[in-house]
This record gives C-alpha cells, sequence and structure tokens, in this order.
C-alpha cells in the first residue's frame, strides 16, 4: 500500500513550502525546457519562449482555478467564499489550465505574428511532461484518488480527505498515477512521432487527443470527480469531446479534398 504523504517540508533560511507547488513548478519548468528545444527544431524564434511562458503559466492557472471554481462553487465555496483563491490548497482543474495556457499561446502568436500552428506544437509536446510531474502533487494534497480498491499499489487517504461515501475506507486507486505513467508515455510516444515531418498542428492535435483518451479512462474511477447535469462526470465529457474533435481533425486534415489545411504563417 501507498502510504500517506507529509505536504509540507522545510527548507532552511526559507520556511515552510508545500510538495504540490514545487512539483507544480517543476512540472512547468521541465515543458517548457522540452517546449523550448522544440521550438529551436522548428526554426522558431526562442527569444519569445520566456514571454510566452509566462503568459501560458499566468493564464493556465487562472483558467484553472476559475474552471474549478465555476462548477465547484456551490459544494466547497459558497458557504467560505475566502477559500475561493487559496490555490495553494489544492482545486485546480487540469483542462481549465490546458485551454488557459494554449489560448495564450495562440494569442501571443497572433499578436507577434508568429506561426501559430508551430508555436502551439512546440507548447503540446513539453505538456505531457509536465503533466505527468505535476500530477505527484495530487498524492502530497490527498486528492484526485479514486474508488476504494484492494490493490497491492492502493493508497493511503486521510479521514478528512475522503469523499463522505466512503469514510470507512481507508485504500483507493492511486489515479494521480496512472494518469502521471500515461501523460508519461503520451510524451515518449510524441519524441518519436515528432521527427516524422508532421504538418503544423498535427502535433499539438495528436497529443492532447492521446492524452484525453487516458484521462477519460481515469476520470471513471475517480472518486471526487466534478458532477455535471444528470451525473455527468465532467472531466469524462470533456476528455470525450476533446479526444474525438483531435481524432476528427487529424483524419478530415488527410481526407483526399480535406477541409483543414494550415499554411505558414511565418
Amino acid at each position: 500500500m501507498i502510504p500517506e504523504p507529509y505536504s509540507e517540508f522545510l527548507v532552511p533560511a526559507w520556511g515552510v513550502l508545500r510538495w504540490w507547488s514545487v512539483l507544480l513548478a517543476v512540472g512547468v519548468l521541465a515543458g517548457a525546457w522540452v517546449a523550448r528545444r522544440q521550438a529551436g527544431r522548428l526554426g522558431l524564434d526562442v527569444r519569445h519562449v520566456l514571454p510566452l511562458l509566462v503568459a501560458a503559466v499566468a493564464a493556465g492557472i487562472l483558467g484553472a482555478r476559475v474552471y474549478y471554481l465555476v462548477f465547484e462553487w456551490e459544494r466547497r465555496f459558497a458557504d467560505e467564499p475566502e477559500l475561493a483563491w487559496q490555490i495553494w490548497e489544492g482545486g485546480v482543474a487540469l483542462h481549465g489550465a490546458l485551454a488557459g495556457g494554449l489560448l495564450a499561446v495562440a494569442v501571443y502568436s497572433w499578436l507577434a505574428r508568429l506561426d501559430i500552428a508551430r508555436w502551439v506544437d512546440a507548447a503540446a509536446l513539453g505538456l505531457p511532461l509536465g503533466i505527468a510531474i505535476a500530477r505527484w502533487g495530487d498524492y502530497f494534497n490527498q486528492q484526485s484518488f479514486g474508488r476504494p480498491t484492494d490493490l497491492p499499489w492502493a493508497l493511503s487517504i486521510k479521514e478528512e480527505f475522503r469523499p463522505l461515501l466512503y469514510l470507512e475506507q481507508n485504500e483507493f486507486h492511486p489515479t494521480f498515477f496512472y494518469e502521471s505513467v500515461w501523460a508519461l508515455a503520451v510524451f515518449l510516444g510524441a519524441l518519436v512521432v515528432v521527427r516524422r515531418g508532421l504538418r503544423p498542428g498535427d502535433l499539438a492535435l495528436g497529443v492532447l487527443a492521446a492524452y484525453s483518451v487516458g484521462r477519460f479512462w481515469v476520470e471513471s474511477i475517480r472518486a471526487d470527480p466534478i458532477i455535471v447535469g444528470e451525473g455527468l462526470r465532467l472531466a469524462m465529457v470533456v476528455s470525450a469531446a476533446v479526444a474525438t474533435g483531435g481524432i476528427g481533425v487529424l483524419v478530415l486534415r488527410r481526407w483526399p479534398g480535406r477541409m483543414f489545411h494550415v499554411e505558414h504563417s511565418g
């Protein structure tokens, strides 16, 4: 069984740090490093990497929190609205981060007259590596875990973090680990196909679609999903839409007389 973690650690002359924040930062930096290398391979001006990173991170964090607040407000924040922006306690939605971050890359590229498709491709290559690292923050924050299980690698969750339905249970699926492994597999797969001369935009579509397939399965066994409508798991709906859309556009771009064709803009 995977033991309960310590969520904080002490850094001499600095203070207390939360593992969730550290792993998020490491994931962002790792993804940015990969994106920068890919931008260089594509012949893009790497001087834009830093402002793009700042814009993507800011928009991603904002998007992640706003997305979470919109769908979890009544359940978690209506009675204590002052907690709404305590992001260090967790409570961010990865789909909101993806939407905000990729939108920021696209808008910056458009304003700076850069090749939008190639810059989004570069960002997308680093994305699954960043997710693979940052997801471990959920382990330290005791969140985003799965339903109860008796598997040898079950995760121990403190009672205070368990949903009411599972208060008497102690061992749960480590869905953070499943998603981390899947994201790493997507990253390694993207490294293989990226050298095959893809059309601009294909890599981003493929990465988002592949990640969403795994995310769909992970969400199906989550113990604490965001529920909308008639019992629908929001992340499953979004994942299915992204995967279907990404695969569909990739197919149409290769269809005779295809509808979608991306021209170089830079």
